[in-house]
Protein backbone atom coordinates (compact mmCIF):
# COMPACT_ATOMS: atom_id res chain seq x y z
CA UNK A 1 0.00 0.00 0.00
CA UNK A 2 1.43 3.55 -1.09
CA UNK A 3 2.28 5.71 1.77
CA UNK A 4 0.52 9.35 1.42
CA UNK A 5 2.17 11.11 2.08
CA UNK A 6 5.48 10.31 1.73
CA UNK A 7 8.90 11.92 0.72
CA UNK A 8 12.58 10.44 -0.04
CA UNK A 9 15.25 12.64 1.03
CA UNK A 10 18.08 10.57 0.38
CA UNK A 11 18.96 10.74 4.58
CA UNK A 12 21.60 8.03 4.52
CA UNK A 13 22.04 6.49 0.78
CA UNK A 14 20.60 6.62 -2.76
CA UNK A 15 17.47 3.71 -1.17
CA UNK A 16 17.79 1.94 -4.09
CA UNK A 17 17.25 4.48 -6.77
CA UNK A 18 19.24 3.98 -10.17
CA UNK A 19 20.81 5.72 -13.12
CA UNK A 20 19.43 5.85 -16.51
CA UNK A 21 20.01 2.11 -17.68
CA UNK A 22 19.33 0.51 -13.80
CA UNK A 23 22.99 -0.84 -14.35
CA UNK A 24 24.22 1.27 -11.15
CA UNK A 25 22.68 2.71 -7.92
CA UNK A 26 22.70 6.96 -7.75
CA UNK A 27 25.42 8.16 -6.31
CA UNK A 28 25.12 9.45 -3.01
CA UNK A 29 25.86 12.87 -1.64
CA UNK A 30 25.53 14.34 1.88
CA UNK A 31 25.06 17.65 1.75
CA UNK A 32 24.32 20.10 -1.16
CA UNK A 33 20.69 19.18 -1.43
CA UNK A 34 17.95 22.27 -1.93
CA UNK A 35 18.10 22.45 1.73
CA UNK A 36 22.07 22.02 2.20
CA UNK A 37 20.92 18.24 3.28
CA UNK A 38 22.25 14.47 1.74
CA UNK A 39 21.07 14.10 -2.18
CA UNK A 40 20.82 11.58 -5.23
CA UNK A 41 23.25 11.88 -7.91
CA UNK A 42 23.71 10.17 -11.56
CA UNK A 43 24.89 11.34 -14.99
CA UNK A 44 24.02 10.67 -18.59
CA UNK A 45 26.40 11.16 -21.85
CA UNK A 46 24.68 12.32 -25.13
CA UNK A 47 27.05 11.13 -27.66
CA UNK A 48 24.85 8.82 -29.22
CA UNK A 49 21.37 10.84 -28.69
CA UNK A 50 19.20 12.23 -31.76
CA UNK A 51 17.65 16.28 -31.27
CA UNK A 52 14.25 15.77 -31.02
CA UNK A 53 14.48 12.58 -28.76
CA UNK A 54 12.15 12.82 -25.41
CA UNK A 55 15.00 10.17 -23.68
CA UNK A 56 16.51 9.27 -21.82
CA UNK A 57 15.64 8.47 -18.12
CA UNK A 58 18.33 9.59 -16.25
CA UNK A 59 16.64 8.48 -12.57
CA UNK A 60 14.62 5.15 -11.79
CA UNK A 61 13.00 4.46 -8.80
CA UNK A 62 11.31 0.93 -9.73
CA UNK A 63 10.42 -2.43 -7.32
CA UNK A 64 13.16 -3.97 -9.09
CA UNK A 65 16.01 -4.45 -9.65
CA UNK A 66 17.21 -5.42 -5.65
CA UNK A 67 14.36 -4.70 -4.14
CA UNK A 68 11.88 -1.65 -4.22
CA UNK A 69 13.29 1.69 -4.03
CA UNK A 70 12.46 4.27 -1.09
CA UNK A 71 11.54 1.09 0.67
CA UNK A 72 8.20 0.77 -1.28
CA UNK A 73 6.60 3.67 0.00
CA UNK A 74 5.72 4.83 -3.69
CA UNK A 75 4.71 1.84 -5.37
CA UNK A 76 0.76 0.74 -5.20
CA UNK A 77 -2.47 1.63 -6.51
CA UNK A 78 -2.22 5.70 -6.39
CA UNK A 79 -5.93 6.06 -7.22
CA UNK A 80 -7.39 4.05 -4.15
CA UNK A 81 -4.43 5.59 -1.98
CA UNK A 82 -5.40 8.92 -2.85
CA UNK A 83 -2.15 10.47 -5.06
CA UNK A 84 -2.97 13.45 -6.70
CA UNK A 85 0.65 15.06 -6.95
CA UNK A 86 4.05 14.18 -7.70
CA UNK A 87 6.84 16.70 -7.20
CA UNK A 88 10.70 16.26 -6.80
CA UNK A 89 13.44 18.52 -6.71
CA UNK A 90 16.61 18.43 -9.96
CA UNK A 91 19.56 19.87 -10.90
CA UNK A 92 22.15 19.54 -13.71
CA UNK A 93 25.08 21.29 -14.85
CA UNK A 94 24.24 21.06 -18.67
CA UNK A 95 25.47 23.98 -20.25
CA UNK A 96 21.98 24.20 -22.21
CA UNK A 97 18.63 24.71 -20.61
CA UNK A 98 16.49 21.20 -20.26
CA UNK A 99 12.51 19.68 -20.96
CA UNK A 100 11.80 17.08 -17.79
CA UNK A 101 9.27 14.57 -17.67
CA UNK A 102 8.05 11.63 -15.59
CA UNK A 103 6.55 8.74 -16.35
CA UNK A 104 4.74 5.68 -14.32
CA UNK A 105 4.20 2.44 -14.95
CA UNK A 106 3.45 -0.77 -13.18
CA UNK A 107 5.99 -3.64 -12.15
CA UNK A 108 6.25 -4.67 -15.78
CA UNK A 109 6.68 -1.15 -17.29
CA UNK A 110 3.54 -1.32 -19.20
CA UNK A 111 1.14 0.58 -19.64
CA UNK A 112 2.92 3.72 -19.05
CA UNK A 113 1.90 6.99 -18.59
CA UNK A 114 4.17 10.28 -19.03
CA UNK A 115 3.77 13.57 -17.82
CA UNK A 116 6.06 16.84 -19.55
CA UNK A 117 7.39 19.41 -17.17
CA UNK A 118 6.93 22.12 -20.24
CA UNK A 119 9.18 25.38 -18.60
CA UNK A 120 12.89 24.25 -19.27
CA UNK A 121 15.17 23.63 -15.97
CA UNK A 122 18.40 25.74 -16.56
CA UNK A 123 22.03 24.66 -15.15
CA UNK A 124 23.33 24.54 -11.78
CA UNK A 125 20.48 25.58 -9.89
CA UNK A 126 18.29 22.87 -8.26
CA UNK A 127 14.84 23.50 -9.27
CA UNK A 128 11.09 21.94 -8.12
CA UNK A 129 9.02 19.90 -10.53
CA UNK A 130 5.44 19.33 -9.75
CA UNK A 131 3.13 17.59 -11.39
CA UNK A 132 -0.95 16.69 -11.03
CA UNK A 133 -1.95 13.32 -11.04
CA UNK A 134 -4.91 13.72 -12.53
CA UNK A 135 -7.18 12.23 -15.11
CA UNK A 136 -7.31 16.28 -16.61
CA UNK A 137 -3.98 17.24 -15.84
CA UNK A 138 -2.59 19.08 -19.67
CA UNK A 139 0.90 17.42 -18.70
CA UNK A 140 0.09 14.22 -19.76
CA UNK A 141 1.36 13.46 -22.65
CA UNK A 142 0.63 10.06 -23.38
CA UNK A 143 -1.22 6.85 -21.83
CA UNK A 144 0.40 4.63 -24.11
CA UNK A 145 -2.79 3.18 -25.68
CA UNK A 146 -4.65 2.80 -22.44
CA UNK A 147 -6.22 5.46 -19.53
CA UNK A 148 -5.40 6.84 -16.41
CA UNK A 149 -7.11 4.76 -14.13
CA UNK A 150 -5.06 1.87 -15.91
CA UNK A 151 -1.82 3.25 -15.09
CA UNK A 152 -2.13 4.46 -12.03
CA UNK A 153 -4.17 1.49 -10.27
CA UNK A 154 -0.87 0.12 -9.64
CA UNK A 155 2.04 2.13 -9.88
CA UNK A 156 5.59 -0.02 -9.66
CA UNK A 157 8.13 2.56 -11.60
CA UNK A 158 8.87 6.08 -11.49
CA UNK A 159 11.45 7.13 -14.16
CA UNK A 160 12.59 11.13 -14.66
CA UNK A 161 13.80 12.11 -17.95
CA UNK A 162 14.86 14.12 -20.19
CA UNK A 163 14.31 15.87 -23.54
CA UNK A 164 17.18 16.21 -25.80
CA UNK A 165 18.44 19.11 -27.17
CA UNK A 166 20.27 20.81 -29.92
CA UNK A 167 23.03 22.06 -28.14
CA UNK A 168 23.80 18.47 -26.49
CA UNK A 169 23.01 15.64 -29.51
CA UNK A 170 26.02 14.12 -30.16
CA UNK A 171 28.04 15.88 -27.21
CA UNK A 172 30.50 13.65 -25.79
CA UNK A 173 30.26 15.13 -22.38
CA UNK A 174 28.98 13.20 -19.69
CA UNK A 175 26.27 15.60 -17.54
CA UNK A 176 25.45 15.19 -14.06
CA UNK A 177 21.83 15.22 -12.73
CA UNK A 178 20.85 15.73 -9.08
CA UNK A 179 17.86 14.46 -7.47
CA UNK A 180 16.36 15.19 -4.28
CA UNK A 181 12.62 15.16 -2.14
CA UNK A 182 11.21 12.90 -4.24
CA UNK A 183 7.15 13.38 -2.66
CA UNK A 184 3.82 11.74 -3.52
CA UNK A 185 1.18 13.84 -1.59
CA UNK A 186 -2.37 14.73 -1.38
CA UNK A 187 -2.82 18.41 -2.00
CA UNK A 188 -5.45 21.24 -1.32
CA UNK A 189 -7.49 21.74 -3.22
CA UNK A 190 -6.50 25.45 -3.94
CA UNK A 191 -2.55 23.96 -4.43
CA UNK A 192 -3.92 21.55 -6.67
CA UNK A 193 -6.01 24.29 -8.88
CA UNK A 194 -3.46 26.70 -9.39
CA UNK A 195 -1.08 23.34 -10.32
CA UNK A 196 -3.29 22.60 -12.87
CA UNK A 197 -4.01 26.43 -14.10
CA UNK A 198 -0.34 26.69 -14.83
CA UNK A 199 -0.23 23.37 -16.44
CA UNK A 200 -1.82 24.97 -19.26
CA UNK A 201 -0.12 27.36 -19.97
CA UNK A 202 2.53 24.64 -21.66
CA UNK A 203 -0.83 22.83 -23.20
CA UNK A 204 -0.06 24.51 -26.92
CA UNK A 205 3.24 22.09 -26.99
CA UNK A 206 1.61 19.16 -25.48
CA UNK A 207 0.70 17.75 -28.95
CA UNK A 208 4.58 17.80 -30.45
CA UNK A 209 5.81 16.05 -26.88
CA UNK A 210 2.98 13.30 -27.78
CA UNK A 211 3.85 12.25 -31.13
CA UNK A 212 7.59 11.75 -29.73
CA UNK A 213 6.46 9.69 -26.98
CA UNK A 214 4.46 7.23 -28.83
CA UNK A 215 7.92 6.25 -30.45
CA UNK A 216 9.61 5.52 -26.93
CA UNK A 217 8.79 2.41 -26.04
CA UNK A 218 10.36 0.72 -29.44
CA UNK A 219 13.30 2.68 -28.91
CA UNK A 220 14.27 0.89 -25.14
CA UNK A 221 14.09 4.01 -23.42
CA UNK A 222 12.10 2.77 -20.70
CA UNK A 223 13.44 -0.73 -20.28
Amino acid sequence: MTTVPFQEDFASDSELWTNFNNSALLSFNAAGGPDGSSYASGSFNFLNSVFGDQGPVVFRGETTPGGPASGGNFFGNWIADGVREFSVFVRHDSPVPLTFFTRFADSVNFPGATSVQFAPVLGNTWTELNFSITPSSPNFVTFEGESFATVFDNIGRMQIGVSIPAGLAGVDQNITFDLDQVAIKTPEPTTLLLSCLGALLGLSRRSKFAGNFLSLGRRGYFE
